[in-house]
């Protein structure tokens, strides 16, 4: 079957008017958003994650609020010392991450994006600051994988998100391929060790000194490799090992969640047991990245009505008065148990990834 017939029996599955139908959703959550004070918003993931997804939604909209909502969080922060920021030089506290956590690189990305929307040198100056550590300060395993913080001695899938958008988007922008080719080899590293074989789903977390993965093939773990996968190919070369390399992995993954999605659209925190809740946060990644695969042509447009199942099911159930719910709270990588017994409501990382879907389903209006 030729793409173009693909994508006819897609539209004919799935026609763009179910994706229209919530278009006033998707910005509503943007409107409410800008609404809240951005001083609540700490320079952490979730935080970095929401303002991707405000960023995004004014690249469909080029409603100029939102990007005035973005330079008032990323003024709040550039005039702060870096070391500060990426809590350089403090002590694990307890089950509290320790100095260089990567949760403090994603706001690194979405200031990144500002920059090149509106152009200040200090939104640059930050994101490169960032992306420095990442490549020499970063704790690293000895083939190269990215420590979730220093003296962590784990690859948790999370890091992925925070590090290879970074990397990629401004080895695009400054010309600089060895930080594309460091984000990639970082998802081949994790692929090594956290994707299941049978599958081609992700556990959480991997620990190279005992050389040991936890169990449980956790949805938000794998939404933040999908849309890790489909940022990094969007920059690299096409017919190059690196992106063949990708190419395949992606592929494997997305054959997992299509055999993972429930009736209703959504995924599950574990992903292959039904038992588990439908989770809001990695039903909008895995959309978000599925639907930027399909664009890239990484992936066949097959794969867009399970996108459209997905972002119906969030916008029928999870969305109302511009609030995303269904959204499990912080999550450590402590097997299916604890996934299952996560409080779930409204999160910073959920309304972003809800945001990010959101424009991907725009670009096929």
């Amino acid at each position: 079957m030729t793409r173009k017939l693909l994508l006819a029996y897609c539209l004919l599955t799935f026609p763009l008017g179910a994706a229209d139908s919530f278009h006033g959703q998707w910005i509503s959550v943007a409107d409410h958003l800008i609404g809240t004070p951005v001083e609540s918003y700490p320079f952490n993931w979730g935080e970095g994650v929401q303002m991707i997804g405000l960023e995004k939604t004014f690249e469909r909209t080029q409603d100029a609020r939102y990007l005035d909502y973005m330079e008032k969080y990323a003024r709040l922060y550039t005039s702060r010392d870096l070391n500060e920021l990426l809590n350089i030089g403090s002590k694990a506290q307890g089950s509290r991450p320790g100095p260089g956590y990567c949760g403090h690189w994603s706001p690194a990305t979405a200031i990144l994006y500002l920059y090149e929307a509106r152009p200040d040198l200090q939104y640059l100056q930050l994101a490169e600051g960032v992306a420095s550590f990442i490549r020499s300060g970063a704790e690293r395993s000895a083939e190269g994988g990215l420590g979730h913080w220093q003296g962590s001695h784990q690859l948790w899938v999370d890091t992925l998100y925070m590090a290879c958008p970074l990397l990629s988007g401004l080895g695009k922008l400054q010309h600089k391929p060895e930080y594309i080719e460091d984000a990639a080899d970082q998802l081949v590293d994790y692929t090594r060790h956290l994707q299941d074989q049978k599958t081609g789903l992700y556990y959480h977390m991997w620990d190279w000194q005992t050389q040991e993965h936890t169990a449980g093939l956790w949805g938000r773990g794998n939404g933040w490799v999908l849309m890790s996968l489909a940022d990094t190919l969007e920059v690299m070369s096409r017919g190059t090992k690196p992106y063949a390399d990708l190419r395949r992995i992606a592929e494997r993954q997305l054959a997992g969640l299509a055999a993972t999605q429930d009736a209703e659209g959504m995924w599950h925190t574990v992903l292959d047991d039904p038992a588990s809740y439908p989770e809001a946060s990695a039903t909008a990644m895995l959309t978000y990245g599925t639907l930027k695969l399909v664009r890239l042509k990484v992936a066949p447009p097959t794969y867009v009505p399970m996108a459209r199942k997905a972002w119906k099911a969030l916008n029928e159930r999870y969305v109302k008065d511009g609030v995303v719910t269904g959204v499990s709270g912080g999550t450590g990588p402590q097997g299916i148990a604890n996934y299952k017994t996560i409080p779930l409501g409204s999160q910073t990382w959920g309304t972003g990834a809800y945001m990010m879907a959101g424009s991907e389903i725009d670009r096929l209006r």
